[in-house]
């Protein structure tokens, strides 16, 4: 039972994005050589472990790499290196609209090549005002020059000037949604929903703009360069087993389309809590105030970021997702029963009302 226990709540900690390192040492596992420090590849020695006591994660980095290396042989004595926590240099381009994130698009590096990391589910962006108005704007520039004279372009880049930078609430957002007394919020929300209208009539009447503005969140060639290191050429993209792997080049219009057609948008507000240090205690771990801060945000979610999955395949996916919150309960509620338990077997029978019948049976076939 030991065993199981550690097993099944290291699977339910590990991260989607822990499996950026896993592609990594996998791909040193497949081309029999030794990573000499893990800080040398972009990953911390705790993460290492964790993927160390982790079977599945490190065989989905091996399916994953043993891919890689298939289509480009060429990378097999090449450095792989996480490459998703690197700071990245953006270009004037980017910040002429104010926007400031610099997490790069690539994910993992092995040697020319840059990935873009998507398992499973797949957010291709979740951006602020600043960077959502960024984006819409790198696709306007790859887009026909006449597209800026069109009236639907006027009217979403007027709805996006409607999105609300950080802005600090005295509580949680979703009761200031729900009582509609605050007036950033109501305009903020009401951007948001003309947003959704605005910007999916935009991506209907232009099928140029639309793949450019999914090539952009894929690849952010016009956030960092195209030649940056931060600017991702590929997609990686594979179910969480690594099962199916595929890799698509972001300068191939028929993917980008594809990829452009299944994302889907959102409009919504993001919100971080305001802490400070004074008020952290046993009952207030983050010194949490209650005021929280929120802003506007633009997601692009993709279903699938391979071809259509089969209907075991989304079996599979949905399978994976409640096996998670199964995990997780088991997790929380495991110190409970074994404290119970703990307190001794005179409890238990008390509890039960019963009188114990042990028997043992000495042939256990498990």
């Amino acid at each position: 039972m030991h065993s199981f226990k550690n097993n099944f709540l290291t699977e339910a900690k590990l991260k989607a994005e822990d499996y950026e390192a896993a592609i990594v040492m996998g791909f040193y596992t497949v081309t029999k050589r030794v990573m000499e420090s893990t800080e040398d590849y972009g990953i911390k020695q705790q993460l290492y472990d964790k993927i160390e006591n982790t079977p599945s994660a490190k065989k989905t980095g091996e399916l994953i790499a043993t891919k890689i290396l298939k289509d480009y042989p060429q990378l097999k004595n090449k450095k792989a290196e996480v490459f998703g926590r690197t700071k990245s240099s953006l270009t004037d381009f980017w910040k002429s609209y104010d926007a400031s994130d610099t997490t790069p698009k690539t994910d993992v590096k092995i040697g020319d090549k840059n990935f873009s990391v998507k398992i499973g589910l797949a957010q291709l962006m979740s951006g602020g005002k600043a960077e959502s108005t960024a984006t819409f704007q790198a696709a306007v520039k790859n887009s026909n020059s006449d597209l800026v004279k069109s009236p639907q372009y006027k009217k979403t880049n007027q709805v996006l000037e409607g999105f609300v930078k950080n802005t600090l609430a005295p509580s949680k957002i979703r009761p200031l949604i729900k009582a509609g007394t605050n007036k950033v919020v109501n305009a903020a929300e009401k951007a948001h929903k003309d947003c959704m209208k605005e910007l999916g009539n935009l991506f209907n009447q232009s099928k140029e703009f639309k793949i450019e503005f999914a090539r952009e969140a894929m690849s952010g060639y016009e956030k960092f360069g195209k030649s940056s290191p931060a600017s991702a050429d590929l997609m990686l993209v594979s179910t969480a087993d690594g099962g199916k792997v595929e890799i698509h080049n972001v300068n191939d219009d028929s993917y980008c389309e594809k990829i452009a057609t299944a994302m889907k948008l959102q409009t919504r507000f993001k919100t971080s809590q305001r802490t400070k240090k004074e008020l952290v205690s046993p009952t207030n771990e983050k010194g949490g105030t209650g005021e929280y801060f929120f802003w506007s945000v633009i997601s692009l979610i993709v279903d699938s970021m391979t071809e259509e999955l089969n209907t075991n395949e989304k079996e599979t996916l949905v399978e994976f997702n409640i096996l998670n919150k199964v995990k997780s309960f088991v997790s929380k509620t495991w110190s409970k029963v074994t404290n119970f338990f703990k307190k001794g077997l005179r409890q238990l029978t008390s509890f039960l009302g019963a009188i114990p019948d042990i028997r043992v049976k000495r042939n256990v076939k498990f």
